[in-house]
């Protein structure tokens, strides 16, 4: 028998809770970065499908600013969009900053309000503009 007691005797117990605390921390820091990740990613993929129907009603109101100038200041009509979630009706203003600079913004329209529909062109159509020339 051994009457020597070892000096390496009991460091397994308590490396082994050592350890399990460490991996513990590790995994709730690694599982917070991700959680806030996934909030971000999940926050902007909802963002984007919110935005999507009213940015396609806005570049639909630029595009019809290029064609003329609307026929008053300030000026709504209403646009309806296939959005992912169903057709959606966009309210788009038109507002001259300085008689030259124009200011358009678009709007879920709300359900009291009623705009006209959002037209072909601003101004004379181009065949009538053409005969008007002649």
């Amino acid at each position: 028998m051994r009457d020597t007691i070892s000096k390496r005797r009991g460091y397994a117990m308590v490396i082994v809770p050592m350890f399990i605390v460490l991996f513990l921390a590790m995994l709730g820091v690694v599982y917070r970065e991700v959680a806030g990740a996934l909030r971000i990613e999940s926050l902007h993929s909802l963002q984007v499908s919110r935005d999507k129907g009213s940015v396609c009603a806005l570049g639909r109101g630029l595009a019809l600013l290029e064609n003329g100038l609307p026929p008053t200041n300030p000026y709504e009509c209403c646009a309806t969009v296939n959005t992912p979630a169903g057709p959606r009706t966009f309210t788009v203003t038109f507002a001259s900053v300085d008689g030259v600079t124009w200011q358009v913004s678009s709007s879920p329209a709300s359900g009291g309000a009623a705009s006209p529909p959002m037209p072909d062109y601003f101004g004379a159509p181009a065949s009538a503009a053409s005969a008007d020339s002649q």
